[in-house]
C-alpha cells in the first residue's frame, strides 16, 4: 500500500514538473516586453477621425494587447524580397482599445513619421490581417527608421508595409475625388515609348502609369486610384502601389489591362474603360462604348460627352463650363449642358472625334485629347 502511495506521489510530482517546464518553455513574445525606457514606451500613435475626436495609444498600452507573431515576407518596389520575424497587436485590437470598430470604416490611412502615407482599401481590410509590429527579429526596441511601429500585411506588397507609423486615419467614406480633367489615354500617352512587359508568359506593349501621372498637375496619395472595366467591374488601389512599376497593357489579350509585379494573374481589371486619380480621369473610348449606351448624331454612333463625365464622377456638370481640346490644339469652350449635345465617336483611322448636334452650333473637335473644367 505504501509503495502504491509512493508511486502515485512520484507520478504527481513528475506531472507537476512537466507542467512547470512546459510553462517556462512558452517564451514571451518580444513585442510584449518593455524596453525599460520610459520615453520609448510612451511613444504615441494618433488615431485620427475617431467618432469622439482624435485618440492616442502608446507603445506600452499596445504591448498589453494580445500579440501576433509572423514570419514576415514582402516584395519591395525594387523586386527584392525582404524577410524578418515580426510581432505585435492587430490593428483591429489597437482600434478596439480606443473604442473603434475597424470594420465600420471604408478605408484606413497609415502615416509614417517621415510623411509617407498609404491608404488601405476595404478589400484588404476584409481579407487580410493587419498587424502593427512592435518588435522585429525578437528585439522589442525598433530601429529609428521603424519605430514606433511598422504595419505588416502578410500577402501584400512592400508599399503597404508602412514604417514609423505614428498616425492612423479612419475614413467613414472613401476619400473624395474632384475630377476636373478627362483625358483620352491614346492621345495622352502619344509620345511615351511603350515598354515590352512580360507577364505570365505574354509579352506586350505597356505604358507605365508613373509617366502618365507626370502629365497631371496634381496627384494626391490621399485618394484611391480607381479602375473600371467595360463590364462594370470596379477596383481601387492605394496610390503608393500604382506609382511605381505599375503598367497599363495596351495590346494583346484583355487590353487595356493593369499589370504589375504586385498583381497576381486573375486580379486584373480587363478591358479597362477608365481609371482616375484624385483630380484626373483617363478613358479608353472603345471600352467606354461597351460600358455606356451609344447614341447617334447625324448617322454617327458614339457616347455622349456628358455621360462620359458622369461615369468618371465629374461633379455638378450642368453648373460648370468646360474646354474640349483636340490633339492638334484646336479647342471649344462649352457649358456643361452642351456636353449632352455631343458624342465621342471612334473614327475609321483610329482617332476620336467629337461630333455635335447641328443645332448646337458648336464646331467639330478632331482627335479629342482632353475635356477640362474651366469653371
Amino acid at each position: 500500500m505504501n509503495n502504491y502511495i509512493n508511486r502515485l506521489i512520484a507520478l504527481l510530482l513528475i506531472s507537476l514538473l512537466c507542467l512547470s517546464v512546459a510553462g517556462c518553455g512558452q517564451k514571451e513574445m518580444a513585442s510584449a516586453r518593455s524596453t525599460g525606457k520610459e520615453e520609448y514606451e510612451n511613444q504615441i500613435i494618433v488615431i485620427q477621425g475617431a467618432k469622439d475626436g482624435n485618440k492616442e495609444v502608446t507603445v506600452a498600452e499596445m504591448r498589453k494587447l494580445e500579440q501576433k507573431e509572423l514570419n514576415a515576407s514582402l516584395t519591395r518596389t525594387t523586386g527584392m524580397l525582404e524577410e524578418f520575424k515580426a510581432s505585435g497587436p492587430t490593428v483591429k485590437d489597437v482600434l478596439a482599445l480606443v473604442g473603434e470598430d475597424m470594420y465600420e470604416y471604408k478605408g484606413l490611412g497609415f502615416v509614417g513619421r517621415d510623411g509617407y502615407y498609404c491608404l488601405v482599401t476595404p478589400e484588404i481590410i476584409e481579407n487580410y490581417e493587419l498587424v502593427l509590429a512592435l518588435a522585429v527579429d525578437d528585439n522589442p526596441e525598433l530601429a529609428n527608421d521603424t519605430k514606433p511601429a511598422r504595419l505588416c500585411i502578410q500577402g501584400e506588397y512592400g508599399p503597404y508595409w508602412v514604417r514609423m507609423v505614428d498616425k492612423i486615419v479612419l475614413y467613414e467614406e472613401i476619400p473624395k475625388k474632384d475630377i476636373n480633367s478627362v483625358w483620352v489615354f491614346k492621345n495622352l500617352a502619344k509620345d511615351i515609348q511603350p515598354y515590352q512587359y512580360e507577364y505570365y508568359g505574354s509579352k506586350d506593349d505597356a505604358i507605365e502609369l508613373a509617366q502618365i501621372f507626370s502629365r497631371f498637375d496634381n496627384v494626391s496619395n490621399e485618394a484611391f486610384f480607381t479602375m473600371k472595366s467595360a463590364d462594370g467591374f470596379i477596383k481601387n488601389e492605394a496610390m503608393n502601389i500604382v506609382s511605381q512599376r505599375y503598367y497599363i497593357k495596351i495590346e494583346g489579350k484583355a487590353a487595356p489591362m493593369n499589370i504589375s509585379p504586385y498583381i497576381k494573374l486573375g486580379m486584373n481589371v480587363k478591358n479597362m474603360a477608365w481609371f482616375s486619380t484624385n483630380a484626373d480621369a483617363v478613358i479608353f473610348p472603345e471600352q467606354m462604348a461597351k460600358l455606356l449606351e451609344e447614341k447617334q448624331i447625324d448617322g454617327l454612333k458614339g457616347v455622349l460627352l456628358g455621360e462620359i463625365l458622369e461615369e468618371v464622377r465629374v461633379k455638378d456638370i450642368d453648373n460648370k463650363r468646360f474646354e474640349v481640346i483636340g490633339g492638334n490644339g484646336q479647342s471649344v469652350k462649352v457649358r456643361g449642358n452642351d456636353l449632352y449635345k455631343g458624342i465621342l465617336t471612334v473614327c475609321e483611322d483610329g482617332t476620336y472625334s467629337v461630333v455635335w448636334d447641328k443645332q448646337s452650333g458648336i464646331n467639330l473637335v478632331k482627335d479629342l485629347l482632353c475635356i477640362k473644367t474651366v469653371e
